[in-house]
Order: C-alpha cells, then sequence, then structure tokens
C-alpha cells in the first residue's frame, strides 16, 4: 500500500469515529433527525450528479470498419476466422472501391463485414 492509500484509511476511520461520537452525543432521536435530513441531501445530490453524467456523455460512434480485399471488418470480436487473398481480384490496376455510405460495417470483394462478433468464418479472395 502506497503512502496515500493509508492516509486515505486513516482518514475514513477517523472520520467514522467522529460521526459516532457526534451522534452519541446528540442522543438518539436528535441523532434519527439529523441523519434522516443529511440522507434526503445526500440523495439528492447523487441524482443531480448522475442526471449531469449522463446528459454530458457523448455518443461513441466512430468510424465504421471497412473490409477490402481479402480482409475481416467486424464492430464487435473477431475468433477463429480468416481471409485469404489467392491471387488478383481482377480489377483494373490503380482500382479503389468507394468509400462506405452507411452506419455499418462495409466489405467488398472477398471480405467479412459484421455489425457484430465475427466467429469462424473465411473469405477468399481469388482469380
Amino acid at each position: 500500500m502506497t503512502v496515500w492509500q493509508i492516509l486515505r484509511w486513516v482518514g475514513a476511520a477517523v472520520g467514522l469515529i467522529a460521526l459516532i461520537v457526534f451522534f452519541a452525543l446528540l442522543g438518539l432521536d436528535r441523532a434519527d433527525q439529523l441523519s434522516s435530513v443529511l440522507s434526503l441531501f445526500f440523495t439528492a445530490a447523487g441524482f443531480v450528479l448522475a442526471v449531469v453524467s449522463h446528459l454530458q456523455q457523448q455518443p461513441t460512434s466512430g468510424p465504421s470498419p471497412v473490409a477490402r480485399g481479402g480482409s475481416i471488418a467486424s464492430a464487435g470480436s473477431v475468433r477463429g476466422s480468416k481471409a485469404i487473398d489467392t491471387g488478383s481480384s481482377g480489377a483494373p490496376s490503380g482500382w479503389q472501391p468507394a468509400p462506405p455510405t452507411g452506419a455499418g460495417p462495409s466489405a467488398d470483394r472477398g471480405s467479412i463485414a459484421a455489425g457484430g462478433d465475427v466467429k469462424d468464418s473465411e473469405a477468399r479472395r481469388g482469380s
């Protein structure tokens, strides 16, 4: 443990002991009323923080995966899959496929594209 971690634990223990002593000196009825009021404020603060955090979240949509020329693109995990290029694709020299226009993954010429997990798939591109 680092020094800061030890200091945090000691601070938490001292704070807890101080709170117990404070409530013991107040008496049971008064301590119950005070703890109810404090829990209301802490609950309201937690709710406000949760709403603010939710509203500040940014969408996580990045560029869509694109599979070209015997490759695999997936928005999920890829397990046990392979892409094999066995020769020329028959495309004219210098040919480049158009970039994808949709929001999901795209594939062309012997490729695999999936919006989720890909398992034990195979793509072959040959002449």
